[in-house]
């Protein structure tokens, strides 16, 4: 088997602003004005794989079949349904099998001590939803950030001003994917007054919260190269009948550098699924799934992001005051689920690298060889 030279990872090279706030006598005598960084300071160079050797326990477990509690989970709080409607989106069909559904307050409260004391030790607040329609999503933080939870949180961006309790987050991803008003309407199917409302908002988080890591994330599409909607869905649903859609944002991805600069966010550019992805696959098991899983607002536990409502754990993560799923983890049943994966029937795979090392560099394979895994 050959070895892919692959770079995907969006954060390989990260530039992380540096944030000045000034006083300046306009209107106010103590209004604070942000001012953009002239330079941005340079992290070193690290992947998102590269992260797996802070886990060792984890990679060790995965190997020999002993799964330690996840890393990083994420937490849904909405279920089925979006207030945008991107072209390329990998979850809309997740969210047309099933009818909405928001997370409970009183979910949220148990959530995050019940993640602490099983071991989880990151959120990602995201979803195939907009998680921000829930209007409890405060509740969700508070929780987290009291139970010492790392959480991070991906949006749209349209209702941001429904967040106060920035502080407990360590990064804020909003989901932007254009430049101008005009082409973020093409691509998400909404007013272009959405967009204007999004740069206030980020504007707005930029002033108040200067040292908050706020990214500014664009995938890049092209409707001809590009997975659609329709290509994710397992159904045959048509969800992409409006040829509005028919278009692509690979101009305005090379304007995203000087476009989040000024706003004072970090970017972040990845490409769309392209067609044929799963073909490209250098791994045969889902090695990675342990890692994570998905809570979602309906109670079900899954194991992998990118096929909500395929691959369920259990129906219920509260049952049996929120010990069944701790006891169906690492379990035969867990096990048989994972081992019954086919990756090359994924079309999108967001682990695809993290699946490639632990096949062919953590555990052997025909191709470790070719990795040259002693010169190191």
């Amino acid at each position: 088997m050959g070895i892919r030279n692959v770079s995907h990872s969006a954060t390989d090279n990260i530039r992380l602003p540096q944030i000045e706030l000034r006083d300046e006598p306009i209107g106010s005598p103590n209004l604070r004005v942000y001012t953009p960084p002239t330079e941005a300071r340079e992290l070193p160079s690290v992947s998102v794989a590269a992260k797996l050797l802070h886990h060792r326990e984890h990679i060790t477990g995965i190997a020999k079949g002993n799964f330690p509690s996840p890393v990083m989970v994420d937490i849904d709080p909405v279920d089925g349904v979006c207030n945008l409607d991107c072209a390329w989106c990998c979850q809309a069909q997740s969210r047309s099998s099933r009818p909405a559904k928001f997370m409970s307050p009183e979910t949220m409260r148990r959530l995050g001590p019940f993640c602490r004391d099983w071991g989880v030790k990151a959120w990602r607040i995201s979803g195939d939803s907009e998680p921000l329609l829930n209007r409890n999503i405060e509740t969700l933080i508070q929780s987290g950030g009291d139970s010492g939870i790392d959480m991070g949180l991906i949006t749209n961006g349209v209702f941001l001003d429904r967040i106060q309790s920035f502080s407990y987050l360590t990064y804020v991803g909003v989901s932007l994917d254009a430049t101008n008003a005009l082409t973020w309407s093409q691509l998400k199917r909404s007013p272009p007054e959405g967009f204007k409302k999004i740069i206030r908002n980020v504007q707005h988080i930029r002033q108040e919260h200067p040292d908050l890591d706020l990214c500014i994330k664009f995938v890049r599409f092209h409707s001809e190269t590009s997975l659609t909607k329709d290509q994710f869905s397992k159904v045959g649903t048509n969800f992409d009948d409006d040829p509005v859609s028919q278009t692509n944002n690979l101009q305005e991805a090379e304007e995203l550098e000087d476009f989040a600069k000024n706003l004072g966010c970090r970017p972040i550019t990845r490409d769309a699924y392209p067609t044929g992805f799963a073909d490209t696959y250098s791994f045969s098991k889902c090695h990675a799934t342990p890692l994570g899983g998905v809570f979602d607002a309906s109670h079900q536990f899954h194991l992998c992001c990118d096929a909500r409502s395929v691959h369920v754990l259990t129906d219920d993560y509260t049952r049996n005051d929120w010990q069944e799923l701790p006891s169906l983890w690492g379990s035969d049943r867990h096990k048989q689920m994972i081992a019954d994966i086919q990756p090359k029937k994924c079309a999108g795979c967001a682990k695809f690298k993290t699946n490639e090392i632990l096949e062919h560099v953590v555990m052997t394979s025909e191709a470790s060889e070719s990795y040259q895994v002693n010169f190191i």
